[in-house]
């Protein structure tokens, strides 16, 4: 039996809806925003294992520059590049910074921990001083005793930064269930 050329027709707009649909929902990913999932502690305080996020993956493309203290997602030096990180920008090219007593010292100055910060019984080992090379920064995570960052790994090349976390939109707890409260929370 031959289709009937209504049929067709309608056939046809559902795959050009279908086609511009997947094509513009690449386009966002790609460009503007993106989504990661956190599986450490590494955040603990601010982001916490099992948080989904939202990562503005446009504002460092010549709206601003990257800062300290943003909590940015980046491919970690020397890792898989397909693999995300995230974690605090806690030094910006020239700065000279230092971990003593668990105090991050930034250009000799101590910086106060972000709120909510997980800090364990013993201050985290002493770091540093190291001078942050130009086209790279320095990352932290917030839980100091529990993070793979910087002071491991070295430097992040500026180019490596994807964009800024900005969102929680979903979280699931380690015994799987639903963390309702940080539904839709906003990353300081």
């Amino acid at each position: 039996m031959p289709l009937r050329p209504g049929l067709l027709r309608a056939l046809g707009e559902a795959a050009e809806v279908l086609a511009l649909t997947v094509g513009a929902a690449l386009a966002l990913k790609t460009f503007v925003v993106d989504a990661v999932h956190v599986p450490s502690a590494s955040m603990e305080g601010t982001i916490l294992a099992g948080d989904f996020l939202l990562v503005n993956r446009l504002v460092y493309r010549g709206i601003a520059p990257p800062g300290r203290g943003d909590v940015i997602v980046f491919h970690a030096p020397e890792r898989d590049v397909r693999e995300l990180y995230v974690k605090r920008l806690a030094g910006l090219p020239g700065d000279t910074l230092r971990l003593r007593g668990g105090v991050l010292f930034l250009n000799g100055r101590g910086v106060p921990s972000p709120p909510g910060a997980k800090r364990g019984e013993e201050a985290p080992a002493d770091f540093g001083p190291v001078r942050v090379p130009e086209d790279s920064c320095f990352v932290l995570g917030d839980n100091l005793d529990e993070s793979l960052d910087s002071r491991a790994w070295g430097f992040v090349p500026m180019r490596s930064i994807v964009g800024r976390a900005f969102l929680v939109y979903w979280s699931i707890a380690p015994g799987g269930g639903i963390r309702w409260g940080r539904l839709l929370t906003m990353i300081r």
